[in-house]
């Protein structure tokens, strides 16, 4: 969608909604938050320093900022609406990356997605040369409930999986790893049925619908999910224009720990790519009332063991329509959570790229000083090989998937209302 008049629309709308909800359904509610992230990065290092190095390589800090406004219509027997608007304005002293929320350490996620059948212009607005102010409609659906089942109309969040952290399953819009803000999953646009089939099971259908209802932007998914002796199990299949998905998940308590398995198999139509499978399998255990472990093995068919193919990948189907984001093939990732008191808790975790032997480290501390103000510190480490520079042909290539990750240092205020 294109031009002011779209997004006057969508103004319009958000503001009748606003305002005749109290009017006219049964029950209004509304809430959200305002988050502030303090960044500063280090610079990109690089193996053999070109002769020109480009400014979005530089060390720099960000200042990125988000309101949330989400509002909801209850009514006795007609249904219900939801609403969630977003803005983030966003200051870059490296004025090379205003306007963009991509490229190597990126940590901005604005919500532009190709399931969306029409949306608003991502970027709002520019300041100057340091300031871009990003919106972001995420929510806006109308749902309806009785005891046969929930069935949902507009964009809402469509996620799947039993893994904690890389679901083969889910590839609809996941977060990338380094994100700072990952509390809600970008909302897609569908029409989702969920059937409540017994106690534990339900049978869960929906449509897709993407970019101008064209067929190679949408998808039709089948889910199907019961508990049957301690073992909650979840089937899928999802067709794409020019692939079908099929996966399966299970967790599952295994004396004193957790355990989840969950498998994925894509099948490609086109000659581009090769069929793949992703994997994930992992357990958890509680060391102490206050210490939790968890460790996740992840193969990743999808990607290489060879970072010179990295570049490539990036433009291929399983990372622009399937919702794949790491590029090699086998992954560790432990992790650890420590609740230190009942207002403070740490938790650290590391992505290793078994095959480079490269390592993305996020750890992280959060504060909770009133019921609705919190805070956050914390950090990305990463270790690995760094970007090397080609002299002939002239290009640059990755040395492996984490090394050329910038240190990035991070503090954030958050308000919830």
């Amino acid at each position: 969608m294109n031009g002011k008049c779209d997004n006057s629309r969508y103004f319009i709308l958000l503001v009748l909604l606003f305002n005749i909800g109290p009017i006219q359904a049964v029950d209004f509610t509304y809430s959200g938050y305002i988050k502030s992230y303090a960044l500063i990065q280090d610079e990109i290092e690089f193996e053999n320093s070109p002769a020109v190095i480009p400014d979005e390589f530089d060390n720099g800090y960000q200042s990125q900022n988000a309101v949330r406004l989400m509002g909801n219509w209850f009514t006795e027997n007609s249904g219900n609406v939801e609403v969630h608007y977003e803005i983030q304005p966003v200051y870059y002293s490296n004025t090379s990356l205003v306007g963009s929320a991509g490229g190597i350490g990126s940590t901005l996620s604005t919500g532009a997605t190709i399931y969306r059948y029409k949306d608003l212009d991502v970027e709002l607005d520019q300041y100057g040369n340091h300031m871009v102010v990003f919106q972001n409609l995420d929510r806006l659906n109308y749902q309806y409930s009785n005891e046969t089942g929930d069935f949902t109309l507009g964009r809402q969040v469509v996620s799947f999986g039993s893994s904690r952290f890389i679901n083969p399953t889910d590839i609809f819009i996941p977060f990338n790893i380094q994100t700072l803000n990952q509390e809600y999953r970008v909302g897609i646009d569908a029409i989702r049925y969920q059937a409540a089939l017994g106690d534990f099971a339900v049978l869960d259908t929906g449509l897709i619908i993407g970019e101008d209802a064209k067929k190679e932007n949408s998808a039709f998914f089948i889910r199907g999910k019961n508990s049957l002796k301690g073992n909650d199990v979840e089937l899928i299949v999802i067709a794409l224009d020019d692939a079908w998905l099929l996966g399966g998940g299970l967790e599952r308590a295994i004396g004193d720990f957790g355990f989840w398995f969950e498998t994925a198999y894509m099948d490609v139509t086109n000659d581009v790519v090769e069929n793949y499978w992703r994997t994930s399998i992992g357990s958890d255990y509680a060391l102490t009332k206050s210490i939790i472990t968890s460790v996740e093995y992840h193969y990743n068919g999808a990607g290489s063991d060879n970072p010179d193919d990295y570049l490539q990948l990036v433009t291929q189907f399983p990372y622009q329509k399937a919702g794949v984001f790491l590029l090699g093939e086998n992954y560790l990732i432990p992790a650890v959570s420590w609740i230190a008191n009942p207002l403070v808790t740490v938790n650290a975790s590391g992505f290793i790229n078994i095959d480079d032997h490269s390592a993305f480290i996020n750890v992280v501390s959060e504060v909770s000083w009133t019921e609705n103000l919190y805070s956050d510190f914390g950090m990305y480490v990463s270790y690995g090989d760094v970007l090397e520079s080609q002299i002939s042909p002239q290009q640059i290539n990755l040395g492996s998937e984490f090394g050329s990750y910038p240190l990035s240092i991070y503090a954030s205020l958050r308000y919830y209302f």
